[in-house]
């Protein structure tokens, strides 16, 4: 194999002596990074052209050495003079043998990508052969699988990436500033758009791509440039806008990125109408309120005057004109009367019940103890009548408003005092009443009572038990005994017009509690209101006792 030198390459007017060329050769093969091997084309020369039918070792560097033997020690495997084929036995059914075969016969070099594998991995070479001498083949290789799988792992985070962002609801805009030669931001172009916002457009995502934000969304000069403030200052955006050519509520966020940012279009079109509409609703309730207003106003001057009148008329022709009427006569005016009376404490209690409203700005802790003392100092009288016996526990601080509270539990005991239980004879029982309360576990609410308002969630509650021994009622009629002017005793046994106990709701419902009770016809009943508990001093609250109401 002799008469195969090393290559040589002389530029004009620079030549160098055989010594300094086979150092400069060996500097090569022993420093380059790229896989340099040495072949020499094995022909068959029984055949008529001498065809190639394999290729020798001449030489190698380290780097394809070790790529050759893999990790196998060379000494004990030289490979000089051995056989292309005795390491690479396919080779022969690649691209790369037909392309060594050519470069030998024709002197033309050639550059090829192959991939192959190597034990378990595959490999990628970028690889040029050029001939040299007679039947001499250099072979120069990178080893490019790094940059293969590297490009793959782009691909796949690539692929996720869209995924991602074309699996999501909301439309997504990325833009990258276009600056002037004394970087100054100009506009901003689209370099990438989601699925959802060529949906949105009704456009084809590469239409959008490469185009300006001003060629499809014009902004005026002023918001241009607090924009482009924002976006240098790497400041986030939120807004709400109303996009007429798509009649189109957006929740918009603008998020730095890069030398740009991020349009992040969520459609609230619905919860704006939502909201609309409540607005509406909030309205016509506010009319609502002013028309009840008007009629609470009417019915505490023009029917009150009316009734006033028959109830002195007829205490007139009672007191001055008896002796003149017979007695059916009498009895009609007393009947006229009694209805009289009933139509104006229905009337009054119309109101009462219309006039109810809270106002937060008015509530503040309230002492129970306090309160329930002074609703049992008003009903002293009917206490001691009764012969009642009242007991009250400690009562935990409420927050609400104190007028109103007052008139909750004064209806509350009004009730346990009114509705005696009767002993076979007549006589009738004593009322018992206690009363007790305790800051309530969050499964000691009723059912539903917290899931139904999500203002109420993470508020605590104390639970007022208000329980007497009187005559109860049926459970059935739970519900019916909260309803104004629903009744389930009449008139002729107990007094009233029905509307206690709907005012107790009302004034619980004010304070976002909740009131039920549980009974047993003949054995008394027991109410329970739910109320809340002063929150933390971050809750916004301002711990200040409110004066109970004289």
């Amino acid at each position: 194999m002799n008469h195969l030198s090393q290559p040589q390459v002389v530029q004009p007017g620079f030549g160098l002596s055989t010594e300094e060329s086979a150092l400069l050769w060996q500097q090569v093969l022993t420093h380059s990074i790229n896989g340099l091997v040495g072949l020499v084309a094995v022909r068959d020369d029984t055949s008529p052209h001498r065809a190639i039918v394999n290729f020798r070792y001449l030489f190698m560097n380290q780097t394809a050495l070790r790529d050759t033997l893999q990790n196998n020690n060379p000494a004990n495997n030289p490979i000089t003079g051995q056989l292309l084929t005795d390491f690479f036995p396919f080779i022969r059914e690649s691209k790369l043998w037909q392309t060594y075969i050519k470069v030998v016969e024709t002197g033309e070099a050639s550059r090829v990508e192959q991939s192959f594998r190597i034990g378990d991995r595959e490999a990628w070479v970028i690889q040029s052969a050029s001939a040299f001498g007679t039947d001499g083949l250099l072979l120069s290789y990178t080893d490019t699988s790094d940059l293969h799988q590297t490009a793959r792992r782009l691909a796949q985070q690539t692929t996720l990436l869209n995924g991602v962002l074309n699996s999501s609801p909301n439309a997504i805009v990325v833009f990258e500033a276009i600056r002037s030669p004394q970087q100054a931001i100009t506009n901003f172009q689209v370099t990438l758009a989601n699925r959802q916002f060529e949906t949105l457009a009704g456009q084809a995502t590469v239409r959008f791509t490469g185009l300006m934000l001003t060629d499809f969304y014009p902004l005026k000069p002023e918001r241009m440039v607090r924009l482009c403030e924002r976006i240098d200052a790497g400041q986030s955006v939120e807004i709400d806008e109303f996009i007429p050519m798509l009649n189109r509520w957006f929740h918009i966020t603008l998020t730095p990125l890069n030398d740009g940012f991020v349009a992040t279009l969520q459609d609230i079109t619905a919860s704006k109408q939502m909201h609309q509409q409540l607005e509406a609703t909030v309205q016509e309730l506010h009319r609502s309120n002013e028309s009840l207003e008007q009629f609470a106003y009417v019915a505490s001057h023009d029917l009150q005057e009316p009734l006033r009148k028959i109830i002195a008329f007829g205490d007139v022709l009672s007191n001055q004109f008896s002796n003149e009427l017979s007695e059916p006569a009498s009895d009609l005016i007393r009947r006229m009367q009694g209805s009289a009376r009933r139509m104006r404490s229905l009337v009054q209690d119309l109101l009462t019940y219309s006039r109810l409203s809270g106002d937060t700005k008015t509530f503040g802790l309230v002492d129970l103890n306090q309160l329930i003392a002074s609703v049992a100092e008003d009903l002293e009288l009917a206490i001691l009548d009764q012969k009642a016996q009242l007991t009250t526990g400690h009562l935990p601080l409420v927050w609400g408003d104190a007028s109103l509270l007052r008139q909750l539990f004064q209806n509350l005991l009004s009730n346990a005092l009114k509705f005696q239980k009767a002993q076979t004879d007549g006589t009738k029982i004593p009322p018992f009443i206690t009363v007790n309360g305790y800051a309530a576990t969050e499964a000691e609410l009723p059912d539903g009572f917290l899931k139904t308002d999500a203002f109420q969630i993470g508020k605590r509650f104390a639970v007022i038990s208000v329980k007497d021994n009187g005559i109860g009622f049926d459970e059935r009629y739970l519900d019916r005994i909260f309803t104004i002017f629903r009744r389930l005793h009449g008139r002729m046994h107990y007094t009233g017009t029905g509307t206690g106990l709907a005012i107790c709701k009302k004034v619980v419902d004010i304070h976002g509690g909740y009131i039920t009770a549980s009974s047993q016809e003949g054995h008394g009943a027991t109410f329970r209101v739910y109320l809340p508990l002063p929150q933390s001093a971050s809750g916004g609250h301002r711990h200040t006792l409110k004066p109970l109401p004289q």
